[in-house]
């Protein structure tokens, strides 16, 4: 595995790079505040956006670790920051990672985080040299589930009730894709 860090990548219409800790305001307001895009995420909307701040500021630290893989997306068009995507909890020794993401609501449905994920998977398997990313989508997430198809990833199974929210349990969807399966 190659131990990189999180370099920059762009795509047609994105520009995926480090956060920085005074990008926070803007993704506060872009998406963090929004059940909308928390529904399908076992946490809540963040309430406090110095409580945000503070996350942000720590994701920004964290790219002193060479296996941290965290990018904010960024419209190239007007430069709005307009979601997050990472590969996360990567296990050096199976060559894996899990990948999450969260997008803006005025963005969706416009194929950007299909073209977002193809590209961290491009980077994920040429780049760090990883053989497997999976992915859980909450039961009802059918966007999401759409953009791990369209990316190539298979379904595995469902981890029934993994989660508890707002006084329910949930079920999530396994996706994973290999390095071998990528691009076919």
């Amino acid at each position: 595995m190659n131990r990189i860090g999180t370099k920059a990548i762009g795509t047609k219409r994105c520009i995926l790079r480090r956060i920085c800790a005074d990008d926070y305001k803007m993704m506060y307001e872009n998406w963090a505040k929004y059940e909308s895009v928390c529904r399908y995420f076992p946490f809540h909307p963040i309430e406090d956006i110095q409580i945000y701040q503070q996350k942000v500021q720590r994701w920004s630290d964290s790219y002193a670790s060479d296996v941290y893989f965290h990018w904010v997306i960024e419209w190239k068009e007007n430069k709005e920051l307009i979601g997050t995507i990472n590969l996360g909890n990567v296990e050096e020794s199976c060559l894996m990672s899990d990948t999450c993401y969260m997008l803006s609501p005025q963005y969706w449905g416009r194929g950007i985080m299909t073209e977002v994920l193809c590209a961290v998977l491009h980077y994920a398997f040429n780049e760090i040299g990883l053989n497997r990313v999976q992915a859980e989508v909450f039961a009802g997430n059918a966007a999401s589930e759409h953009v791990l198809i369209k990316c190539g990833m298979q379904y595995e199974g469902t981890a029934r009730q993994k989660y508890y929210k707002n006084g329910t349990f949930i079920d999530t969807a396994q996706y994973a894709i290999l390095r071998q399966d990528f691009g076919k």
